[in-house]
């Protein structure tokens, strides 16, 4: 992994706590899909628990092609954990979107179904504040 740009996306965290062997932001940051994977070779978290073991290049490329929809505002990754020398860790993403629920995870290839889903910020998750035009809303995707 690039350690200047894993600095770069620790950099995002802000303000964190201790956490289960590593540390966790008060306020999770959005980070762009580029920012979240160039630099981590191989060593981003996101969807390691799906049997389909996507590798981050597909991860990239199917939340790329998303964002790239004519529905879709924006993709971002929510960077939730940072263990002492690891690539921060997401289990969550958040597609600014004015399609419904059901459409985004229908646009999902196989192994890339989220656990749960949530449209809005929720309090006890305090996310970064991004960009979200009138008529779009957030829909997060948890991935467990």
């Amino acid at each position: 992994m690039n350690e200047q740009k894993k600095l770069a996306v620790i950099s995002k965290m802000g303000a964190l706590r201790k956490y289960n062997g590593g540390v966790t932001p008060l306020t999770m940051p959005l980070v762009t899909l580029e920012e979240y994977f160039d630099g981590a070779e191989g060593e981003a978290g996101l969807l390691c628990n799906s049997a389909e073991a996507p590798d981050n290049d597909t991860i990239l490329a199917t939340f790329q092609s998303i964002r790239k929809r004519p529905e879709v505002h924006d993709v971002r990754i929510a960077i939730v954990q940072c263990d002492d020398g690891e690539w921060p860790f997401s289990d969550k993403v958040v597609v600014t979107t004015r399609a419904g629920e059901e459409d985004v995870v229908g646009w999902l290839p196989s192994g890339f179904e989220p656990d749960e889903t949530w449209e809005g910020d929720v309090d006890h998750l305090p996310a970064e504040q991004v960009e979200v035009p009138a008529g779009y809303r957030k829909l997060w995707l948890w991935y467990d």
